[in-house]
């Protein structure tokens, strides 16, 4: 499942030991369309703050290019078989590696971990994503190599949530001596001066243009290959391309799906598409009259033109979605995906006795299937799939009107979504690494208190979902997982446009990276080289 999928035609590899005249050696130029808003990634919700974070800091257990998890500060993961996790579930032991260093030389140590622990809780801090940190009633330091950690009650996905950069939120470990004299965790060094026990330390930050890195020598996996990190910050999608084309850059991250084609045919450059747990969603907001009725949302799933979508707008970047969970998610199977039938659409409207009137869109009872879709402003793949939805939506008899917000207010407290002032709404989202959703669907967790924007409620979705999170036990959880999934599937709980996949866009000259389908998939960068 985590090996490349649909590797596009590249340029010839390089002989071993050669390199072309416009790399430096053992010098990696990489770029963004953005610069980190804080290098402190407990403030941050970008992903370049995460890209960042994951080659200056290092987290409790990371995943590999498998998507198996293993142990990254701590030597390995806690499990119940190796007595990490107790049998009630609420206490997590993790061993810590012996001779690790800061990256001014101060020995790590437990005392680092539950001083993360504390500044991600403490009230004044504006932390981001608190969920799992929050159900821990204490954590000790019995040594300097061990940390105990006592929960409130059992939370089996705590595991995947704890100073780990699996989803949305990754925190890595903070280094205790320098938390202790931040004067202001929200405006202290650690966003402007990181210091980490990760593979490269900082170097220099100019504002606007570039992140210096370069190679910290004690790192604890061994020296880094790679002399140095340039980031670059352009802030244009064409101009990267061109400057990718010069080789002026080796790496570019997360590239645009209309620029795919245009990346594959560029000479000296390795083009790919690499697993992610990502999709592309079509929301509902089931509290909206006709949207609460599951026939008009089973209607609305085979209404449109999947394939379209994957191969006209994703420029065949997307693939099939089969699941509202992530692939790596525990219990993720296959099932049956929503498949283009306007024909069945329609019988299912006319079925439920929703009938067209004289301008084409479809009525019962006073109400009207005419609704608004949200999408972000600015993205040429987003607005694009709207249109197409609009199209196929309006053939089965269901109008939908197009209104753009800003990125950052769309998806803020007081926008459409947070507020259930919308209808139907349209983004990419990274899924969860562990298949807990409650937080999402569940029938109590609208928010503030969870993250069930969408109206959603289905009591038997709740039961499995409890009883996944009452064991610790892996396959347990799998078997309520998939039944839970079936349901969410069943419903239409949302429409799951189709799976993402990651563009990745290399210099040939660029060896040893092996991403794997999370939130922060750089997880081996001190193998790189260039």
């Amino acid at each position: 499942m985590i090996a490349c999928a649909g590797c596009a035609r590249v340029a010839a590899p390089t002989p071993p030991g050669h390199r072309h005249p416009w790399t430096t050696p053992h010098v990696l130029r990489f770029a963004d369309i953005s610069e980190p808003d804080h290098l402190n990634p407990y403030l941050s919700e970008m992903d370049i703050t995460y890209d960042l974070s994951s080659l200056i800091y290092s987290y409790l257990i990371v995943a590999n290019d498998r998507g198996a998890l293993t142990g990254d500060l701590a030597t390995a993961v806690p499990t119940l078989a190796n007595g990490g996790i107790s049998r009630d579930g609420r206490t997590y032991v993790y061993h810590l590696r012996h001779g690790v260093l800061w990256q001014d030389g101060t020995p790590f140590t437990s005392r680092d971990v539950v001083a993360s622990w504390k500044a991600v809780v403490a009230p004044a801090n504006l932390t981001i994503y608190r969920r799992a940190y929050e159900r821990v009633a204490s954590i000790d330091a019995p040594d300097d190599w061990t940390v105990v950690v006592h929960l409130r009650h059992r939370y089996p996905p705590f595991l995947s949530q704890f100073f780990a950069p699996l989803q949305e939120g990754g925190k890595p470990i903070l280094p205790a001596h320098v938390l202790a004299r931040e004067r202001s965790f929200n405006r202290g060094a650690l966003s402007r001066h990181p210091i980490g026990t990760g593979p490269f330390r900082f170097v220099a930050w100019h504002r606007g243009e570039r992140i210096e890195l370069a190679r910290f020598n004690r790192y604890f996996r061994g020296r880094p290959k790679l002399r140095r990190i340039v980031f670059h910050v352009i802030p244009d999608d064409q101009s990267m391309l061109t400057e990718m084309r010069l080789h002026h850059i080796d790496l570019v991250v997360s590239p645009p799906a209309p620029l795919y084609d245009a990346y594959r045919s560029l000479s000296g450059v390795a083009t790919q598409l690499a697993p992610w747990n990502a999709q592309e969603v079509l929301v509902f907001n089931t509290r909206e009259p006709g949207l609460g009725d599951v026939r008009v949302r089973r209607a609305l799933s085979n209404a449109i033109d999947y394939r379209v979508l994957i191969d006209k707008v994703s420029h065949g970047v997307g693939e099939t979605a089969y699941n509202v969970f992530a692939p790596t998610a525990l219990g993720y199977r296959r099932l049956r995906p929503y498949r283009y039938d306007p024909d069945r659409a329609n019988a299912t409207l006319v079925r439920a006795g929703w009938r067209r009137g004289r301008d084409g869109i479809r009525h019962k009872g006073g109400v009207r299937l005419n609704f608004t879709l949200d999408v972000g402003s600015g993205s040429i793949n987003l607005n694009e799939i709207a249109l197409h939805v609009q199209r196929d939506l309006h053939a089965v008899g269901i109008g939908l009107a197009i209104k753009q917000y800003p990125y950052d207010t769309i998806f803020s407290p007081d926008g459409p979504l947070y507020r259930g002032n919308y209808d139907m709404a349209i983004y990419s989202t990274t899924l969860s690494w562990d298949p807990d959703a409650e937080s999402y669907y569940g029938c109590g967790e609208g928010y503030p208190r969870g993250e069930n924007f969408f109206g959603y409620c289905n009591h038997a979705f709740d039961a499995y979902e409890r009883a996944g999170l009452n064991t610790d036990d892996p396959a347990a959880r799998a078997r309520d997982y998939r039944a839970a999934s079936r349901i969410l599937h069943h419903d239409v709980a949302y429409v799951p446009l189709y799976e993402l996949r990651r563009i990745v866009v290399r210099s040939v000259d660029l060896r040893g990276v092996r991403d794997n389908p999370t939130a922060t998939p750089w997880w081996n960068a001190w193998q790189w080289d260039i």
